[in-house]
């Protein structure tokens, strides 16, 4: 091996170290519900909570036709309900005309994701919200969190983010939808431009689906 194929080839293994370094995921943790494994939904509102509206239906869509891809039938909140839902409602009687609108169009499940905690460059800068708390509903789950990013609107500023995604089911119990499965990953991703926030996405939505096939709680559309 001459010197310049040396050279270009610890400059290209430099650069994969480099990436590798700058963007990556892991899994944090994952939960079921108990004596679901036989369950399976047939349709799927995804929710992204953030004030960004753009951010939001950025992720909304990616993460939607990532799932039809996939054979899973699933619709972006902000898609699906329009106006109606570009701020998501914080009470329960909001509620209740949306959920009536998506049982009538046969949805079974609503995804909720966020991002629960944020990591700074500095060893002591970083923010951690309801990391560790399970809601029972989705409905509990959103007006928690109305404040989640309002403290601290630059979560983009951040390059480690905890998103924790909740998969409650429509179809028990009325009003009172159940947990069925959280999964938290860490994305190791700076969002400070339209083209990493794009980018962290894409990161986040192919881990969280090679994981959501693993537990097969979607037939087939």
């Amino acid at each position: 091996m001459n010197i310049k194929t040396t050279l270009s080839y610890l400059s290209l293994l430099t650069l994969c170290i480099f990436f590798a370094s700058c963007s990556s995921t892991k899994e944090l943790s994952n939960w079921r519900k108990a004596n679901t494994q036989n369950e399976q939904y047939h349709k799927v509102l995804v929710i992204g909570m953030g004030e960004d509206v753009d951010v939001r239906t950025t992720f909304e869509d990616k993460l939607s036709k990532s799932l039809n891809k996939n054979g899973i039938n699933a619709t972006g909140s902000i898609e699906f309900f329009g106006n109606q839902l570009l701020t998501v409602p914080k009470t329960l009687e909001a509620w209740r005309p949306l959920i009536d609108q998506l049982k009538s169009d046969n949805f079974d499940a609503v995804l909720v994701t966020k991002i629960v905690g944020v990591e700074g460059r500095k060893a002591n800068s970083g923010i951690v919200r309801y990391y560790n708390t399970i809601f029972a509903s989705f409905e509990e789950d959103v007006m928690k969190n109305e404040n989640l990013y309002s403290e601290e609107e630059g979560f983009k500023d951040f390059y480690i983010h905890q998103v924790a995604s909740n998969l409650y089911c429509l179809c028990e119990r009325d009003l009172e939808e159940d947990l069925i499965w959280r999964n938290t990953i860490e994305l190791k991703q700076a969002f400070d431009t339209d083209y990493l926030v794009q980018a962290g996405v894409r990161l986040y939505t192919k881990k969280f689906i090679k994981k959501l096939k693993k537990e097969n709680l979607f037939a087939k559309k």
